[in-house]
């Protein structure tokens, strides 16, 4: 079982400090010479359509990584963020997931945390949780 592929699995939002956590995820993926699988999960009620997010998200993407070497797949999901994310892992065996984490107020830690937690307790594979500076890196 250790000589199976298992891609990397990177969650954006498309929010400041997404192009950082893309290099950071090409990085992993690169480094442990496995696929890198980009993920966006848009809110359900979004009026953008999944046809835009995922032509935003390939931007970021081509700005970002155009010139790596690396198999990359991209997609995006309507729904909860936390179990979009988790199905998607168990779906697509994935070896890690990299999520990114931007330092807020102390109100907002305790809303925002909350859906890396919940990924954390229910993910089938390790999560590797990178803090973002939001105010560098914008897509």
């Amino acid at each position: 079982m250790n000589d199976e592929k298992r891609p990397v699995l990177l969650c954006l939002d498309l929010e400041a400090g997404s192009e950082t956590l893309a290099v950071i995820g090409a990085g992993f993926a690169k480094d442990l010479g496995e696929d890198l699988r980009i993920l966006y999960v848009m809110p359900e009620k979004s009026r953008e359509s999944e046809e835009d997010a995922l032509g935003r998200l390939g931007g970021l993407i081509e700005k970002t990584l155009g010139g790596l070497d690396i198999m990359k797949t991209l997609e995006v999901r309507r729904g909860e963020v936390e179990g979009s994310i988790v199905e998607y892992m168990k779906e697509k065996g994935a070896r890690i997931v990299i999520l990114g984490h931007r330092h807020g107020a102390r109100r907002e830690r305790v809303y925002v945390g909350s859906t890396t937690r919940a990924i954390i307790s229910l993910a089938p594979a390790p999560v590797l949780v990178v803090p973002i500076d939001s105010e560098k890196g914008s897509s």
